[in-house]
């Protein structure tokens, strides 16, 4: 197949696994946002107005990581229960085209969630173009960094009843405990390297550097207040589940 044909199949699995259900089933839409609305609104109540704005930078990137939970999902019943992953590697799409393909898919039941809380966003932390830019640039690795991640996941599955256990488990690690939804700076100093060992906390450190937020707060060591740091963990981690993704997940069943 040329790099055309390619690129059709991407927008077809995409088409086939994200916009026909969310055209079918609008409630979906309500069921991505509850979640990290539930957390804002709990902030909200209980924190101060500075606090609040590093919840709502974790609402979307929680939207964002939990994107990963839902390519393992689908990925893993696609392939143990329609049997639907054997029909592609008997066709000419390549694997890279079909994890983009269910890639992009789990992205568009997140899109009008993380509109609402932009929106949201800029309310509490008014923004300019440039900010906006590169928050997209870092949703987008966060995206692209939890679906491989949740493809690899998927793979290795072989009954469906593992599926939901461990998909939360490794996905709420990522999306919860890591400080999204509040200041590194408030870890206590001398651990606060260990929130870096989950990848999602270089996106919530960079979204925060981007939109000038501070928590008045410097980390420990020095090293970790960073954005460069944060901008090269980010991409490492990137690169690191994407390629593992394509290069070394089980494309076929033994």
């Amino acid at each position: 197949m040329t790099l055309a044909s390619q690129m059709r199949a991407v927008a077809h699995i995409c088409y086939f696994n994200g916009v026909i259900p969310l055209w079918r089933s609008p409630l979906l839409i309500a069921a991505v946002f509850l979640t990290p609305f539930s957390f804002l609104f709990f902030l909200r109540v209980i924190s101060t107005p500075d606090l609040f704005r590093f919840g709502v930078v974790g609402g979307i990137l929680f939207t964002v990581l939990f994107t990963g939970n839902g390519m393992l999902n689908d990925c893993a019943y696609l392939r143990l229960e329609r049997q639907l992953q054997q029909v592609f590697v008997a066709s000419p799409v390549r694997p890279l085209s079909y994890i983009l393909g269910m890639a992009l898919s789990e992205l568009a039941f997140t899109v009008p969630a993380l509109v609402l809380f932009v929106a949201i966003l800029y309310l509490v932390v008014p923004f300019g173009w440039l900010a906006f830019v590169a928050l997209v640039g870092i949703v987008l690795l966060t995206w692209l960094m939890a679906t491989s991640l949740g493809f690899l996941i998927s793979t290795f599955f072989k009954q469906l009843r593992e599926i939901w256990p461990i998909g939360t488990l490794v996905f709420s690690l990522l999306a919860v405990l890591p400080p999204l939804f509040y200041p590194a700076s408030r870890i206590p100093e001398g651990y606060q390297w260990v929130a870096f060992l989950a990848p999602s906390t270089f996106s919530a450190q960079l979204a925060e550097s981007v939109l000038g937020l501070s928590s008045g707060s410097a980390l420990s060591p020095g090293w970790l207040n960073s954005p460069a740091f944060d901008l090269v963990g980010l991409i490492g981690a990137t690169v690191l589940f994407g390629a593992t993704a394509v290069y070394l997940a089980r494309w076929r069943e033994p």
